[in-house]
């Protein structure tokens, strides 16, 4: 994989190529042989087939697998920046990381705290220790996104002896603690900024961002991780789509 670029876009570029090559209605190969072909996680392979499900190149079918659609991206009204509420849990938000730019992060924090109002989002008492993560994420020296990620110090100790300058937190849990990420509960809000974090953003005191709250909760219910993303003011947008079943009857509004 070529060097600086994120290992999903790396996988996901090399996959539209094959999906190109592959007939309506075929079946991709299974995850776990694609795992294998590309050297990754199955996160870092979800991430990329996300991206390629709402490019409109692929379609996933519960049960049976994912498979080429006959509608290419330039056909799909969600287009590549289009997120869906059953996505795959992802790190670092892929429309920061398009081809082309640069990616950098910088660890502001790493150290093992007490925070009540974290440790009751992870269902913990409120003396638990907890291991606090501060990041910045860049794309092209701008800063794009800023997050604050708490776990349960006890759970995963050695998260405190980790830089995380490049690696995604999530796939590091999913292949040293073999945590599989299943659920991100998430909530959004309009945030106004001042000081410290207009300062990173490098925009003046009052400026509107979009911050949002995410709980990951693994495959057995438990939570894992709760965080705090400001996102930069030019690139804070929620797209999604609301599917209504068509023998429940009507939406209640």
């Amino acid at each position: 994989m070529a060097e600086g670029v994120p290992k999903y876009v790396a996988v996901r570029d090399n996959l539209r190529q094959r999906i190109q090559a592959m007939q309506p209605g075929e079946k991709l190969p299974a995850e776990p042989e694609l795992c294998d072909q590309y050297g990754v996680s199955r996160i870092t392979l979800r991430h990329a087939i996300g991206d390629l499900i709402y490019e409109g190149l692929l379609v996933r079918e519960q049960g049976r697998g994912t498979f080429r659609t006959d509608v290419g991206p330039a056909d799909s009204p969600s287009g590549s920046r289009r997120r869906s509420l059953d996505d795959p849990i992802f790190g670092f938000s892929p429309r920061s990381a398009d081809p082309g730019g640069t990616v950098k992060t910088k660890v502001l924090d790493n150290s093992i705290v007490r925070n009540g109002g974290a440790a009751a989002q992870l269902g913990l008492d409120k003396e638990t220790e907890l291991i606090r993560i501060e990041r910045l994420r860049y794309v092209d020296d701008g800063v794009r996104q800023h997050s604050v990620i708490y776990v349960a110090a006890a759970r995963f100790p050695r998260l405190h002896d980790e830089g995380f300058a490049f690696d995604s937190l999530y796939e590091y849990l999913e292949s040293t603690y073999a945590v599989r990420l299943v659920e991100n509960d998430v909530t959004a809000r309009v945030r106004v900024l001042d000081g410290r974090m207009a300062w990173h953003f490098g925009v003046a005191d009052g400026a509107p961002v979009l911050e949002i709250d995410s709980t990951v909760i693994d495959e057995f219910g438990s939570t894992i991780a709760f965080s705090t993303t400001l996102h930069a003011p030019d690139d804070s947008e929620i797209s999604f789509i609301i599917h209504s079943q068509r023998d429940a009857g009507p939406v209640q509004s």
